[in-house]
Formats: structure tokens, C-alpha cells, sequence
């Protein structure tokens, strides 16, 4: 049996028209997945890596690090950070409030005492952070990417001048 693609109702219609009528379909349908998709609670769970700390002195320590997410599943992410060499150990946690692109919460490095206020944006693969504290500022970008992401630090009136890791979660 063969059956003709411009039988019946496209009858005369030619492929161009319904092509594009499927294809706008197609996109209608992804744009309201993706209206549904939840990339906060897709961070949620361990991840794990590699990264390096630099010192104000100059000197660089590499690191191992374990991070956990968790999310509510609506806008609020916890995250905390684990990372240690030999001689260096980063133990931070920031409690997040993600509306629309807008993030807004709180930070702690608890083996250090440094506390600070976190204020910025979120674009879906991207977080761009500003975290504010007593006595030294720091911006935060943590960037997306399938099961992979990377998180680098740049604090100003600490010991510590840049922190790069690089994680995975599959």
C-alpha cells in the first residue's frame, strides 16, 4: 500500500506550508517544556572535582571538592562547598532565593569567618554573584553546563585571591 503525503486534506497544499506549520509545532511544544523545565532542581545532589586555590601570597593549592545542592524545587537553593589539599580547607555555604533571574541570599566560609550577603542573576546556565561581607567583597560565577559545571571565585580582602573548580555529576 503506498499513501501519498499530499493526500486527503493537504490535497494541493504542498509540503512548504505543512512543513512549517509542523515545524512552528514543534517549537511551540519545546518552548512550553522548557517553560516547565527546572534547571535549580536539576543542580540538586553531590558533585564532585578538582580546582586550586590562590593564595594571597602567590602560592596555589590544588584542591578536591565536594559540592551539594539541594533545591525545594521551586526557588530556593542551598549549596555547600566542601574542598581541601593538605594544607587548605574551604568549607562555604550560601542559602539562595532564585525569582526569575534575580538571586538574592546569604554566604559563609565557616573556616574562616567570613560572612557576607549575596545579590545577583541567574540566566539559566549562568549564575553572576556579588557576595558582600563586613570586610572583603567577592564575585561568584558559577557556570552550567549538562552534567558538568564550574564555579570560579574572586574575593577582594582575603587571604585567598581566586578559587577555580571544575565539577561533575555524572
Amino acid at each position: 500500500m503506498r499513501v501519498s503525503l499530499n493526500a486527503g486534506i493537504f490535497r494541493g497544499v504542498g509540503m512548504k506550508p505543512f512543513a512549517g506549520l509542523a515545524t512552528a509545532a514543534l517549537f511551540g511544544v519545546m518552548g512550553s517544556w522548557a517553560a516547565f523545565a527546572d534547571p535549580i532542581g536539576d543542580l540538586a545532589g553531590f558533585w564532585s572535582g578538582n580546582g586550586a586555590v590562590t593564595l594571597a601570597s602567590g602560592n596555589t593549592e590544588r584542591v578536591k571538592c565536594q559540592v551539594f545542592y539541594k533545591s525545594d524545587g521551586n526557588s530556593q537553593l542551598k549549596q555547600t562547598l566542601r574542598c581541601a589539599s593538605a594544607d587548605y580547607t574551604i568549607n562555604s555555604t550560601a542559602d539562595l532565593q532564585v525569582k526569575g533571574g534575580q538571586v538574592t541570599g546569604s554566604w559563609e566560609e565557616k573556616t574562616y569567618a567570613a560572612k557576607g550577603d549575596v545579590t545577583g542573576r541567574y540566566s539559566g546556565e549562568n549564575f553572576a554573584l556579588m557576595i558582600k561581607g563586613a570586610s572583603f567583597t567577592a564575585t561568584m560565577n558559577v557556570t552550567l553546563s549538562a552534567c558538568k559545571q564550574s564555579i570560579n571565585i574572586t574575593p577582594k580582602g582575603l587571604d585567598i585571591t581566586k578559587v577555580t573548580i571544575a565539577l561533575a555529576k555524572c
